[in-house]
């Protein structure tokens, strides 16, 4: 059987549930072949706890290979990379020596945008300087030697037993309304105060307001539940999952979310649901990307600035109106 290995620099949680939305691309794209995943010095998420997201759509995981560029050592210490033989190998990462490491696993067409696409078999028409999304920048090199016509309608599969358990939560005959309120990095959260301005605003028109609440924001819930009328907190419902699993098996029932660019903010990124992200000092440019329709943003640079609190409650609840409207 034909095989194509997809090597990275590894997947935390946040980017690896970003690309999910590739993953799920790989059977259509790669029909007969087997896929690979590998990454080199970093663990990645796809063989721990999104391992069930991935496992239809990744056959092997090669994780940790510590590649070796020099001609006379192993490929990998970890691995017996020399009897392996791809067809294709595309490299999503750009770190010249890794590219050089991997290069010396045979195979007969390797995709590589590292030092300006120097190594790579096949090249763009077009080689673009202009900044984009990284994932933007993984599809462009799959689209190189596979096609998937049917990109913006890619989704993510949430396992069934979540899903039911979640139907216990939620109504398909009432709005759902998510907030992911913090962020491990304080200059990236919009204040508590905003939140519920606009968490109220939008239960005054029949909204149900759900909570995504990290260890760093439980002082939250008591004013919450002081100032909003039957706010539901999935997480701690469903206890006997993964806070990662219920968190992105809620998009499904949400009308649409808010959050910080955050962990959690990733994991709304699921695209199953409309999704506002409010950006400050970090670049809303990441989050651009045909691949993800339900994805939006609202950055303070618009605004005049890189505090994120330069934007106001009253420019929210009007970009997820606008969001409402259009979906």
């Amino acid at each position: 059987m034909k095989k194509v290995l997809i090597f990275s620099n590894g997947e935390q949680i946040g980017d690896g549930i970003l690309k999910l939305q590739i993953v799920n691309q790989l059977k259509s794209r790669f029909p007969d072949f087997e896929i690979h995943w590998m990454t080199d010095k970093i663990y990645t998420e796809y063989n721990a706890r999104l391992k069930k997201y991935t496992s239809d759509y990744i056959d092997k995981v090669w994780e940790k290979a510590n590649l070796n560029p020099f001609f006379w050592k192993k490929i990998s210490p970890m691995y017996d990379l020399e009897s392996e033989n791809f067809d294709i190998i595309i490299d999503t990462q750009k770190t010249v020596i890794r590219t050089m490491a991997l290069r010396r696993i045979k195979n007969k067409k390797f995709i590589s945008s590292s030092a300006n696409w120097f190594f790579s078999d096949i090249r763009p028409n077009n080689i673009s300087k202009k900044r984009k999304f990284y994932i933007q920048s993984i599809i462009e090199m799959l689209d190189l030697v596979s096609t998937f016509k049917d990109s913006k309608k890619s989704h993510i599969t949430i396992p069934k037993e979540i899903v039911n358990e979640l139907k216990k939560i939620f109504s398909a005959n009432k709005k759902y309304l998510g907030i992911s309120p913090g962020s491990n990095t304080p200059k990236r959260i919009w204040s508590f105060e905003n939140y519920m301005n606009v968490a109220k605003y939008f239960e005054d028109k029949g909204f149900n307001i759900v909570y995504f609440l990290g260890p760093q924001e439980t002082h939250m819930k008591k004013e919450i539940i002081k100032q909003i009328k039957n706010p539901i907190f999935p997480e701690e419902t469903l206890k006997n999952y993964l806070g990662l699993e219920v968190v992105m098996g809620t998009t499904k029932f949400l009308d649409i979310a808010i959050a910080n660019d955050s962990g959690t903010g990733q994991m709304l990124s699921t695209n199953l649901c409309p999704l506002l992200k409010i950006c400050g000092p970090t670049s809303a440019v990441k989050f651009l990307n045909d691949q993800f329709e339900n994805i939006h943003f609202i950055s303070s640079v618009d605004f005049g600035g890189s505090n994120v609190n330069l934007i106001s409650p009253n420019d929210v609840i009007n970009k997820v109106n606008k969001i409402l409207q259009s979906s």
